[in-house]
C-alpha cells in the first residue's frame, strides 16, 4: 500500500490546494494500511478513503486526477460521516493490515494513536512536504515525536457565535459569556450549545475551552494535568 506513494503525494497536493492547506489543520491526508512500509518508488491505482464527502469538494478533484492519470486512478471509499465510525473503520482495516486502504483521512486527534501503532508512512525523505507556509500548531498536530505524519489538508477553528438582536456587544470572558444566560432563557433558547455527546466532539470542544482560558488536559509529559480545581 505504500508503494504508491509517489501518485499519493500529487493527489494529496491537488486536494491541499482546494482546501487550502496552508490554513490548518483538522484532518489530514495520510499513506496508509497494515503496517507502514517503506518502499517509496512504487506506482498504480490508488485507493482513497475518507468521511462522507458531504460538500461534493473530493469527487470534482478525483475525476480531474483520473483524466490526467489513467494508470493511477483513484478509487474513492466514502465513510459514513460519524466520526467515530470513520475512526472504527480505519481501525479495523489497519489492524488487518488491508492493502486496499492507500491514502486515508485521518482526524487529527487519531494522528498519534495511528502513528504509534505504525499503521501511517512517515512524510520524510522522499515524502517530505514543505511545511514552511502552514501554522506551526498545524504541523505538531499532525505529526508524532517530531516526525510528520499527516499532511494538514483542512482547517477546524473554533468560533463563538452570538445573537447581535439579544446580544449587542458580545462578550470577552467566560463570566460574561454565563453572565448572559438569562437572556437566553428569557426567550426560551438554551445559552451555551456544542458538541457535548459522548463521543469525539465533546473532546474537542472541551479541549478548545480548555485550552483558551489556559489550561492543558495534559502537560508535556503527557500527564493529566485537570486533577485540581483550578
Amino acid at each position: 500500500m505504500k508503494a504508491k506513494l509517489t501518485a499519493t503525494a500529487a493527489l494529496m497536493a491537488a486536494g491541499a490546494l482546494a482546501l487550502s492547506a496552508c490554513g490548518g489543520n483538522a484532518s489530514g491526508g495520510t499513506t496508509a494500511g497494515g503496517d507502514a512500509a517503506a518502499n517509496m518508488d512504487g506506482r498504480g491505482p490508488i485507493t482513497y478513503v475518507q468521511g462522507k464527502d458531504n460538500s461534493n469538494v473530493v469527487r470534482p478533484l478525483i475525476e480531474k486526477w483520473n483524466a490526467a492519470h489513467p494508470n493511477e486512478k483513484v478509487t474513492f471509499k466514502e465513510q459514513t460521516d460519524q466520526a467515530d465510525q470513520q475512526h472504527d473503520d480505519l481501525v479495523q482495516h489497519f489492524q488487518a493490515k488491508d492493502a486496499g486502504y492507500d491514502v486515508a483521512s485521518v482526524d487529527v486527534v487519531w494522528t498519534a494513536e495511528f502513528a504509534a501503532k505504525g499503521w501511517l508512512q512517515p512524510l520524510k525523505d522522499k515524502a517530505a512536504l514543505d511545511t514552511s507556509a502552514m501554522l506551526k500548531p498545524t504541523v505538531d498536530a499532525a505529526s508524532y515525536k517530531g516526525t510528520l505524519y499527516a499532511a494538514p489538508v483542512s482547517s477546524d477553528g473554533g468560533i463563538l457565535y452570538y445573537r447581535k438582536d439579544l446580544v449587542p456587544t458580545p462578550p470577552k470572558t467566560w463570566d460574561e459569556m454565563m453572565g448572559m444566560c438569562s437572556v437566553a432563557k428569557a426567550n426560551n433558547m438554551g445559552c451555551y450549545s456544542g458538541q457535548f455527546k459522548k463521543y469525539e466532539g465533546l473532546t474537542v470542544n472541551a479541549s478548545e475551552a480548555i485550552n483558551s482560558a489556559g489550561g492543558a488536559v495534559l502537560d508535556a509529559n503527557g500527564k493529566p494535568s485537570l486533577l485540581t480545581a483550578e
